[in-house]
């Protein structure tokens, strides 16, 4: 059910824009469009994860070159560390998603995905692969080289490494030469088919530096007869800018990873080895490829108006070149080959569309809706340009709009309102590759035309028709919100499509401490007005829950209310709980997860609501114990959530007067690589230990630490560590304290660790420090620095690199029972 409101013409207000806002190229934009327009070559980037991207390369071959150039990264960064909020794994993956998008915003280039998950470091590309499934992510390179049709791949990392570096470096270059000569034939991955052709690529590089051999001496002797020297920091004049500038800028969208970047000008080289395809004489990477649009059987005529177009551009009046772009669209959209004939339609409808300064835009009055809404709409079209156009129809899905054929003054402000009636069966806005239940190490995605994209589609779009000078031409517009934010101003946010309710548990793990009982919060938020039913949890009999149900009644959308449940185990062990929403027609069990960040925007996770509830047999101290912020992690409120004492401050708030009320204190993960001011905070930290106290700190990187004395003894990080999370854990020392008080530790206890063991052992280290535990991955020597334990003055000093902050929050008994005889150690 559409139907019209009303209309009006108001003047266009001028205002600023925020993150999900529409792009409004200015005219020296528009020329570069232009010249990318006229530029028929493509250039796919291989890396393995976010902010392995090269931006300098990829704002070279994009903005001084005009290829389009795309950046696959095989996976989303959702292993990672996370150095802005808490969020890791799946949430951390969707920011680090944002993140390269608004990255390839300012480097003007795309993205790309495949389905791998990052699942931390890997030695080996053997073990990568293994984890991964290796055809299934050759499959995703493979479409995403026959998606693109990239006459050159560059490969980040080199193929040649296998071993030596990190497993899935290794593996991106592997599977991209692999696929090199795959693509191509007809008969792999015949499935892809139905909606690609097969293509081979021209060649493909490896961006080689200085750092891939040890050092500029080395690299200065190394043989480079096989290497291109690209000049790549150009100034472009109408940016005012240097290519590294841009690429810094972009580079600094990385702000989960701490990547902030600062700009250089002036000459810089950047190297890329040929291996595979045609040689070539000569820097130019795209020698004997044909990159005019003689390229295409239909181009000649298409590029005799198109270069004319650049020749006559005026910047001052770019709408003069409209009617010359039309004939272009005309006969582009005859070119037989789909790949050019979708591409270049796309480029040239941006280009008509920012030549006339045509802003058109549908809004909701809400920023999310439920299946079965009727949305109030608005919507807004202007031509700010003298060119002769006529909006002549807006429709969704097949159903029109009741709009009257409208002709679009110069500069006068289209407006009118509008209803749309949601479809009942409707899906749901969440990334598309959450939907469904992951496989070890890779998302499952069923349809193979989601498989890369960056987001999920938008799930409300809508299509204009206009008349531009006689000459049909139509746009595609997503729905969007947007609101004033009276510090940010205007504020855009994608619109999204939610379930009714949310039910939120707040962890996903509860810990249990002995049978005893415990709390739990489900909070209700309503997505739909007049919100009524029954609140359950779902649970084993071995649980008992009371009361058993709640009854709900929410009047509002957007009201939400917390319902407690008293939860008591009468055994040991773990088990799976689901809160459930019984309705008249429907039973809802979902959760609604919000990210908000300035960077990113606003972005929702829909997801099945549960939580594992685990009963440990455990014993704990009454020690009180202060956690000093690192990394992004949950081990402060997941051993608060086991009964611990703990507050948590921030690294500058340390004092002797603070940690005199203390017994412990804990230093978060990576914190010493993160906070200048710990290296004036040692000896303060030292003489807590010295005087009595407990101190423990958590695993750090080995490059950027902010001190060298991050214990009181010798001691040096390392880049050791141990991938495997089954490896076979040796007691070096059986009866040392920290296996067997308040505890006893034993075999059973390294069962079910998730992702690795642990990282950034110390690999030197006193006398004074004692190993307590030996493993290592296969084939390689024994690790026997995962903990060391030392006596210092009258208290114990403790460096462990074992994960607890993986551990912790997936509920794995062996590290809460380990980590509370750390902190108990007397």
């Amino acid at each position: 059910m559409i139907r019209s409101i009303v209309c009006s013409f108001l003047i266009l207000i001028s205002y600023s824009s925020y993150a999900q806002a529409p792009d409004k190229p200015s005219s020296s934009e528009i020329f570069q469009n232009l010249k990318e327009l006229n530029f028929l070559g493509n250039v796919l980037y291989i890396a393995a994860h976010p902010d392995d991207e090269n931006t300098s390369l990829i704002t070279y071959f994009s903005k001084e070159v005009n290829a389009k150039t795309t950046y696959l990264s095989l996976t989303r960064g959702d292993g990672g560390q996370n150095l802005i909020g808490p969020e890791l794994g799946e949430e951390l993956g969707i920011i680090r998603t944002q993140e390269l998008l608004n990255a390839r915003e300012i480097d003007n280039g795309r993205q790309w995905f495949s389905r791998a998950i990052d699942f931390g470091y890997s030695k080996t590309p053997e073990e990568t692969l293994k984890i991964w499934d290796k055809e299934k992510i050759l499959s995703d390179v493979i479409w995403a080289i026959r998606k693109h049709r990239p006459d050159v791949i560059i490969n980040r990392f080199d193929h040649r490494t296998s071993g030596s570096t990190h497993g899935h470096h290794t593996s991106s270059a592997l599977l991209s030469m692999e696929a090199f000569s795959l693509a191509g034939e007809k008969d792999q991955f015949t499935s892809q088919l139905d909606y690609v052709e097969p293509w081979s690529p021209k060649r493909s590089f490896f961006n080689t530096s200085w750092w891939f051999y040890g050092s500029q001496e080395a690299f200065e002797k190394a043989d480079k007869s096989n290497f291109i020297e690209l000049e790549i920091n150009k100034y472009y004049p109408l940016e005012g800018l240097s290519n590294n500038e841009i690429s810094a800028l972009s580079r600094s969208q990385h702000k989960s990873q701490g990547f902030g970047n600062t700009g250089s000008r002036g000459d810089k080289v950047e190297y890329i080895e040929l291996i595979n395809g045609e040689s070539i004489d000569g820097n130019n990477p795209f020698a004997g490829i044909d990159t005019s649009w003689n390229r295409i059987p239909e181009g000649k005529n298409i590029g005799e108006i198109l270069y004319q177009v650049e020749k006559d551009y005026d910047f001052k009046q770019p709408w003069k070149v409209v009617p010359e772009l039309l004939k272009a669209k005309k006969l582009i959209d005859r070119i037989n080959d789909k790949f050019w004939r979708e591409q270049k339609s796309e480029q040239i409808k941006s280009v008509i569309t920012a030549c006339l300064g045509l802003f058109v835009e549908a809004k909701s009055e809400l920023a999310y809706a439920t299946p079965g809404d009727i949305l109030d709409l608005e919507f807004e079209i202007i031509n700010r340009s003298p060119t002769n156009i006529q909006l002549k129809s807006i429709s969704h899905s097949g159903q029109e709009i009741d709009i009257n054929s409208t002709q679009l003054k110069n500069n006068n402000d289209y407006k009118f309102s509008s209803q749309l009636e949601l479809n009942s069966e409707e899906s749901f806005t969440t990334p598309y590759w959450l939907e469904n239940k992951a496989e070890l190490g890779i998302y499952t995605v069923n349809d193979q035309n989601l498989i890369g994209l960056p987001e999920t589609p938008k799930p409300i779009l809508f299509n204009f028709e206009f008349d531009i000078n006689g000459e049909a031409f139509a746009l595609t517009k997503p729905l969007i919100f947007k609101y004033n934010d009276p510090v940010k101003g205007e504020v855009y946010q994608d619109f999204e499509i939610l379930p009714e309710a949310s039910l939120s548990l707040k962890e996903s793990v509860y810990i249990f401490k002995n049978s005893s009982q415990k709390t739990i919060d489900v909070d209700v938020k309503a997505y739909a007005d007049n919100l009524s039913g029954k609140l359950e949890l779902n649970s084993s009999e071995n649980w008992d829950i009371s009361p058993k149900f709640h009854n709900v009644s929410l009047t509002n959308k957007g009201e939400s209310k917390t319902f407690s449940f008293q939860v008591t185990p009468k055994s040991f062990g773990e088990v799976k709980v689901k809160p459930i929403l019984k309705l008249k027609d429907k039973t809802l069990s979902y959760k609604v997860s919000t990210l908000d960040y300035d960077h990113i925007g606003t972005h929702n996770i829909i997801e099945e609501s549960s939580a594992q509830f685990v009963n440990l047999d455990i014993k704990i101290s009454n020690k009180k114990i202060a956690y000093i912020h690192g990394a992004g992690s949950s081990v402060a409120a997941n051993l608060g959530d086991l009964g611990f004492n703990i507050e948590e401050f921030s690294p500058e708030t340390i004092s002797e007067e603070l940690l005199k009320d203390f017994d412990v204190v804990i230093m978060g993960i990576r914190a010493y690589n993160i906070y200048d001011v710990l290296a004036y905070k040692q000896d303060i930290l030292f003489e807590f230990v010295e005087n009595g106290g407990t101190m423990i700190v958590q695993y750090n990187t080995n490059r950027g630490l902010k001190t060298k004395n991050v214990a009181p003894f010798p001691m040096r990080i390392s880049r050791d560590r141990v991938t495997e999370e089954k490896a076979k854990v040796r007691f070096i020392n059986p009866e040392h304290p920290v296996l067997n008080f308040p505890n006893k530790i034993a075999q059973e206890d390294f069962e079910g660790w998730v992702q690795e063991r642990g990282l950034y052992f110390p690999d030197q280290w006193s006398d004074n420090l004692t190993s307590i535990l030996s493993m290592n991955d296969k084939n390689e020597s024994p690790k026997q620095s995962s903990i060391l334990v030392g006596k210092y003055g009258k208290g114990h000093y403790v460096y462990t690199g074992l994960s607890f902050f993986r551990e912790l929050p997936a509920g794995v008994a062996g590290a809460y029972k380990l980590m509370a005889n750390l902190i108990s150690i007397e």
